[in-house]
């Protein structure tokens, strides 16, 4: 067995969308409170979110959280204290969730992801905590204060910010930047989607062109345009892009969160 694999790991559940393979949701299975549960692994999640259960509505709220999604929609939900979360090594003893009144999917944010250093390798399966060997994470990690991580992505002549969730199905594209780069986008047709709130709306579909991320080239690959100018006012960083599954898929991250540090490592 080589040191990578030998490192504490998160097994990842890789669920391709129906409609079109090149899309994806990044789930890992975890239990709560002896409970089991499959969560959608969401980096664009400033909290995680469980759906409503028998467990869940037994839980008297400790307060409320308001949260943004990409299609512009604005959601207060309860906020509840859990105990003993666990998904492989991860382990919360005790964290406030937010409790869904509506089934989109429950989702493990940063509020727990963000206390480990996590090497994300989806084609491989596995979600690595801790630094692999001969590794070091030279770049400066950003982030907003809800903990969302933006990286910059590169093109000939342009450049967009973007936020880097594993949490989207697909890479987003804002409506806006796209109208301002059409030479980097070509559209090949429409897309429904759906957004953290459960919302869905007709999409354009494209092709962005290949694109430079901390100094690593990516192929050309699918998005979808969405207009995010209503998200990006209840933001810090405003984005350009969400970059989904079509993007992170083709390399492995190391984002140390406690160290504020981030790398390429494949």
């Amino acid at each position: 067995m080589n040191k990578l694999q030998a490192m504490p790991a998160v097994p990842l559940i890789i669920e391709p969308d129906p409609d079109d393979a090149d899309f994806a949701n990044v789930l890992v299975d975890a239990t709560i409170a002896g409970r089991p549960y499959r969560l959608i692994l969401d980096t664009g999640a400033a909290r995680t979110t469980l759906d409503p259960d028998d467990y869940t509505r037994g839980l008297s709220p400790v307060g409320q959280d308001a949260s943004s999604a990409a299609f512009g929609g604005r959601m207060t939900e309860s906020l509840v204290t859990v105990t003993d979360l666990a998904a492989g090594p991860l382990h919360v003893a005790a964290l406030d969730v937010a409790r869904s009144e509506r089934e989109v999917g429950s989702r493990l944010g940063m509020d727990v992801l963000g206390r480990y250093c996590c090497h994300f390798r989806l084609d491989a399966g596995h979600l690595d905590l801790g630094t692999p060997p001969g590794i070091r994470a030279g770049n400066n990690l950003e982030t907003d204060r809800r903990g969302h991580v933006y990286v910059d992505v590169h093109w000939p002549g342009a450049s967009g910010r973007a936020c880097w969730d594993t949490g989207a199905g697909t890479t987003v594209v804002n409506h806006e930047f796209w109208m301002a780069h059409p030479e980097l986008f070509e559209q090949i047709g429409v897309s429904v989607g759906t957004d953290g709130q459960g919302a869905r709306a007709e999409t354009p579909l494209l092709l962005m062109a290949e694109s430079v991320i901390g100094h690593r080239s990516f192929t050309r690959h699918k998005a979808v345009a969405v207009d995010l100018s209503a998200v990006n006012r209840t933001l810090d960083e405003p984005m350009d892009l969400i970059l989904g599954y079509p993007t992170i898929r083709q390399a492995d991250w190391l984002f140390d969160f406690p160290a504020r540090r981030w790398t390429l490592t494949s």
